[in-house]
């Protein structure tokens, strides 16, 4: 998350709709990429997921933030296994993550190819990557500024940059198609009205009964898209592989090493 959104910020998204329903997305996704595994490795970069696995188990999960202030912001609220890195140069060794998670993540760097090509070198062969990313240029506004974001994306578009980076597309669906139609009349009116910024924003605070509405809608959505790819909504969400055998750029920090040491979470076990 970009580093300028304060604590009262970051406190509000926690609570939102979309967090919860993000949340429940990924967390299922984890559960279907590890099923019949022993032991696994999971990066969830800015924590997004909020995954906890009862001891004894052997599922380790690594929270990546690229800013303090969010990596403080979870230790607050009882977060562990924190690591503050830039996704230029992931601070992890090549291919020691069986899941990469990056909810609401590409959209704030610069250069996406990149970030998609490091996301591939930490990842195992056959590993999973999967992400989300808001959808539609035209529902472009001041809250995508606010947050730092660099763009919104296409599903087609999506598709063809993780292929370039390296990537098997598993599916590509949107998502959140409920607010779709009232996001995209509100972008539309904003143009025409030139109404002010503090009037944007995607998931403004909703009372209880609001938020739980929105959450149960998106929970249908969800068990839609274990049969269909939705047509259309406010994000896009990928599934994607590493292949087995991929060639990746391996960084200079990594090369230096008279040895391949790993941290004790990052072992060959599947």
């Amino acid at each position: 998350m970009d580093g300028r959104l304060d604590f009262v910020q970051l406190e509000q998204d926690a609570a939102s709709w979309w967090h919860i329903a993000r949340r429940n997305l990924l967390g299922e996704v984890v559960q279907q990429a590890l099923r019949g595994k022993r032991e696994a490795h999971i990066l969830d970069m800015g924590g997004k997921a909020e995954l906890e696995f009862e001891p004894p188990s052997l599922f380790c999960v690594v929270n990546q933030y690229s800013s303090l202030d969010a990596a403080a912001f979870a230790q607050m609220h009882g977060g562990s296994n924190l690591v503050c890195s830039s996704i230029d140069e992931l601070a992890f060794a090549s291919s020691c993550f069986d899941v990469v998670l990056a909810g609401d993540f590409l959209q704030t760097v610069a250069d996406d190819r990149a970030a998609l090509r490091e996301l591939l070198r930490v990842l195992k062969d056959g590993g999973l990557l999967c992400l989300t990313v808001p959808a539609y240029s035209f529902l472009w506004g001041d809250d995508d500024e606010r947050r730092g974001h660099c763009r919104r994306y296409r599903a087609s578009e999506l598709r063809g940059k993780l292929t370039t980076a390296g990537f098997e597309v598993q599916r590509a669906s949107y998502f959140v198609a409920t607010a779709f139609m009232p996001l995209a009349i509100a972008r539309m009116a904003k143009n025409m009205l030139h109404t002010s910024a503090a009037s944007d924003n995607h998931y403004p605070p909703h009372s209880r009964v609001a938020r739980a509405a929105m959450v149960t809608l998106l929970e249908a959505e969800r068990q839609v898209m274990h049969h269909i790819n939705l047509p259309f909504g406010t994000r896009v969400v990928c599934w994607a592989r590493k292949p087995a055998m991929v060639a990746v750029t391996v960084p200079a920090w990594e090369r230096q090493w008279v040895t391949s040491p790993r941290l004790t979470w990052s072992g060959q076990g599947s």
